[in-house]
């Protein structure tokens, strides 16, 4: 497993861990589960992660970027 995204807040995990599932690439969210009393005024100090498998990884950076590129906009 990799790391394919690492956040401070829960909600845009919650937004790449639903695009992962979107584009058919399986994903795993470590770290939420201490964010789920309020989830959108958290925040995590160690960031909430995003792994998905090695083979997916590259795949998933490609999520991971257009979901940067349109955050940004």
């Amino acid at each position: 497993m990799k790391e394919a995204y690492r956040c401070v807040y829960l909600e845009d995990a919650v937004v790449v861990k639903s695009l992962l599932d979107s584009a058919g690439i399986p994903s795993r969210v470590l770290n939420g589960d201490m964010l789920d009393v309020n989830p959108f005024f958290s925040v995590s100090v160690q960031g909430v992660r995003i792994l998905v498998s090695d083979e997916d990884w590259e795949d998933s950076q490609a999520v991971v970027a257009d979901f940067k590129s349109h955050r940004e906009e």
